[in-house]
């Protein structure tokens, strides 16, 4: 069984490590801190933490070396084997992250999927100078914003070339946030996948002869009546056509763009065209007729 690996970045102030947190107890699975593995290895003078103290301790960053050898330690525990692991404030370098794929590739694993949290500058400046116990000048709070925006770039490029890179819109709330990184867990081979953005829908249309996009909400009641129905076309019609989610609120300007009149709404393309849209909860036949149709019209 394919468990549940998932690496998080974001800067400071994206509230990475609280999500981390509540996407692991979601997802039951452990949720494994660079910053927590670090503290307890001093904590408890292992052999590693007597190695990382100096460094802890006079703030100096510790050697890539010496953090992947924390990160495996811990990745090699049962329960990180057997159930899948949200990692979060790791890796910081191109060295780590090279060095944690090779590793992890020895292990025939597959490549854990990475998630940015991209927040606009002023909002992440916004939330460190309200932080309770933060005395820091603003100044200060940029450059610490602007280092690390930096310093990513890498990171983020070495992921995006591997086809392994998220972004989710981290500059809304929280609830909103961890709704978008729910929604990474629903991919399955028996299930219809999400739908990035418009972008990526556009491409769809104009690429596949035959599509199926089932326009939902997380918060919607009705949306998830409809669900088993998609996810059945999707493994009925998987090789034959594609079959996938929106998120509404994600994408709202899908709303006026194909006349929708509420949600769920199920749209059926062929070559580029909406043909039909199923709007409010349907029978499974009904949605089975809508695609046999788009073969009819072969």
């Amino acid at each position: 069984m394919k468990t549940k690996q998932l690496i998080l970045l974001g800067p400071p102030g994206a509230k990475v490590k609280e999500h981390a947190v509540e996407l692991a107890k979601q997802w039951h699975v452990p949720h494994v801190s660079m910053e927590r593995l670090l503290n307890e290895a001093i904590a408890q003078q292992t052999d590693l933490g007597i190695e990382a103290q100096p460094y802890v301790e006079t703030e100096k960053l510790v050697p890539d070396a010496l953090m992947l050898k924390l990160v495996r330690r811990r990745l090699e525990q049962p329960d990180t084997v057997l159930n899948g692991w949200v990692l979060e404030g790791f890796p910081h370098t191109l060295t780590q992250a090279q060095g944690f794929d090779q590793w992890w590739s020895s292990m025939e694993e597959s490549a854990a999927t990475v998630v940015y949290f991209k927040v606009m500058t002023g909002i992440l400046i916004n939330r460190l100078s309200s932080e309770p116990g933060l005395n820091e000048t603003l100044p200060k709070i940029r450059r610490r914003v602007e280092g690390y925006q930096t310093e990513v770039k890498p990171l983020l490029e070495y992921y995006r070339q591997q086809n392994r890179l998220k972004a989710i819109n981290a500059s809304v709330s929280f609830a909103e946030v961890a709704r978008d990184l729910a929604f990474l867990g629903q991919e399955n081979t028996d299930s219809a996948p999400l739908i990035e953005d418009e972008a990526e829908l556009d491409t769809l249309i104009d690429s596949k002869s035959m599509l199926v996009v089932d326009c939902m909400a997380s918060w919607c009641g009705s949306c998830k009546q409809v669900t088993p129905s998609i996810d059945k076309l999707a493994k009925k019609y998987g090789d034959r056509i594609k079959v996938m989610k929106i998120d509404f609120d994600a994408n709202q300007h899908i709303t006026q763009r194909f006349g929708l009149k509420g949600i769920p709404a199920v749209m059926f393309f062929k070559d580029g065209e909406l043909l039909k849209t199923l709007i409010g909860v349907k029978s499974y036949a009904e949605y089975d007729a809508a695609v046999a149709s788009l073969f009819e019209q072969l």
